[in-house]
């Protein structure tokens, strides 16, 4: 009998400990995802299941404070998970993950973790989590979009609304009905960006003075800069042209010998051509 009450009281020591320590996040302390994904066992409701506080998230993908649907290869966005609850939870918590593909794998990456967040890898996956009992209802991550060619991304996510009592009676929790899904943005960034009719250069390799022979599209003030093997600035021009074919003239002689890279832009748009100095 007595080896019996030992037993039993550890087993609830060790449950008890395992729902204080789940105040971590499912990934770090279960290593479970539990968005509601495809790779999901369970939800969080299968804890947090006595429906308080009636939780709801929100899961936004913000570019400069602005939700978005797309998403541009490589370009870094904030995630932003929402806990809405009515009658006052002690604290909040989420679990979220980025998907592409059949095959459900890791779409970008995550970092920069707000206040109360961790990224806990599992599975060869990220999944941005709360650390702690999160006195607040809002968590933010960075998600570094991923290449080109990588397709529609989703974006699974579920949250628990907290009584405070260090366990998992009272809590609520829920998880999004369908995932946020974000489409790529499929552009050739070279080619829209490009300078209209481009231009050439003269003598090349050149020795004292260099020659560009441009024909501006448009009226309005084109700069010109050059650009050593490592990239560092060289020398600097601003003309202001009109439209119509025509030949400037600049002085290279001071230049140390090397290879450079000659560069014209108006705007957003801009030409390039690679140059020799002897």
């Amino acid at each position: 009998m007595k080896f019996r009450i030992i037993y039993t009281f550890f087993t609830l020591l060790a449950l008890a400990l395992l729902l204080v320590n789940n105040s971590a996040g499912p990934a770090e302390v279960q290593g479970l995802d539990r968005t509601g994904s495809p790779l999901s066992i369970g939800a969080c409701q299968l804890c947090h299941n006595s429906g308080a506080f009636s939780p709801s998230p929100v899961l936004e993908i913000l570019d400069g404070g602005n939700p978005v649907n797309t998403y541009e290869p490589g370009k870094t966005y904030k995630m932003r998970v929402t806990v809405n609850a009515s009658g006052g939870p002690a604290g909040y918590g989420f679990q979220a993950v980025a998907l592409s593909g059949a095959g459900n794998v890791q779409a970008g990456d995550f970092k920069n973790p707000g206040a109360d967040v961790q990224i806990t890898p599992l599975s060869g996956r990220e999944y941005p989590e709360h650390n702690k009992r999160s006195n607040s209802n809002t968590f933010e991550v960075d998600w570094e979009a991923p290449a080109a060619g990588t397709g529609d991304v989703r974006f699974y996510a579920a949250v628990v609304a907290a009584n405070g009592q260090d366990g998992s009676n009272g809590d609520g929790s829920s998880f999004l009905g369908s995932p946020i899904i974000l489409s790529e943005v499929i552009t050739n960034t070279a080619e829209a960006n490009e300078l209209p009719g481009g231009f050439t250069i003269f003598p090349n390799p050149v020795a004292s003075e260099l020659n560009l022979r441009i024909n501006p599209p448009t009226q309005g003030e084109y700069q010109l800069r050059l650009t050593d093997a490592k990239g560092r600035t060289a020398l600097s021009r601003r003309f202001a042209l009109s439209p119509g074919e025509q030949v400037l003239s600049l002085e290279a002689g001071h230049l140390p010998a090397g290879a450079y890279t000659v560069q014209v832009a108006y705007g957003q748009q801009m030409s390039s051509r690679k140059m020799v100095k002897w």
